[in-house]
């Protein structure tokens, strides 16, 4: 774990019905991210802002996360599906600059397989705003350096700490700060709620609280 930052949450979770809702949904086109194989069911299309149609098989984990929060980006919200350990996410930090409110989380409830997420010192001049949603907005940050040469250095030397992502053990993550997810077991399978337009007197330990007492 890394504290304040990426930390495993208690809460109740029914895995067998994310796992039957995601293999009813598994049928249907799925809406791939733009710079990273992994097969995403989300409430919104990333290549149009349109919604989508998994909002109706979604309703029931959909109130239950809206019991904490009823600010959700639609677009990170719902599976994330990758059936080989080739198709990792590389690293960004993500942002909601649409939104009145500052603070965003994200919670991974993992179904089945693994995933290593590990976090990287998050300097302003390291970063940059590569491009932007379907709304118009920036999304997400990445680095300068993500082609160069010594990209893998520079990783290394920045790197500030992981999180193991696997069954049973939900997950509470900072996403403004740089991250990346590598599979490291296949096929994995996870849910994303991403809450965002959350006032700024929230901060991570308290956020954490919240989630666990509403979903205990």
């Amino acid at each position: 774990m890394i504290p304040g930052i990426a930390e495993y949450i208690n809460i109740n979770v029914d895995t067998e019905y994310y796992h039957m809702i995601f293999d009813k949904v598994a049928g249907v086109d799925s809406n791939t991210f733009g710079k990273t194989k992994w097969n995403s069911f989300a409430l919104e299309d990333n290549r149009t802002g349109i919604d989508t149609e998994y909002s109706k098989d979604f309703k029931r984990i959909l109130s239950e996360q809206k019991s904490v929060h009823p600010y959700m980006q639609k677009r990170s919200t719902g599976f994330n599906y990758a059936n080989t350990v080739e198709k990792d996410l590389f690293i960004h930090s993500d942002i909601d600059l649409d939104t009145k409110h500052p603070k965003h989380f994200n919670l991974i409830i993992p179904i089945y397989g693994k995933a290593l997420i590990s976090y990287y010192k998050t300097k302003e001049e390291d970063i940059w705003l590569p491009e932007k949603n379907a709304h118009g907005f920036a999304y997400y940050h990445e680095f300068k350096k993500r082609l160069d040469d010594d990209y893998e250095d520079f990783k290394r030397v920045n790197k500030i700490g992981e999180i193991i992502v696997e069954p049973d053990k939900p997950v509470l993550l900072d996403t403004f700060i740089m991250h990346g997810v590598e599979i490291i077991e296949s096929p994995r399978l996870a849910w994303c709620s991403r809450w965002n337009n959350i006032p700024v007197h929230y901060d991570f330990y308290s956020w954490k609280a919240r989630v666990e007492n509403i979903l205990k």
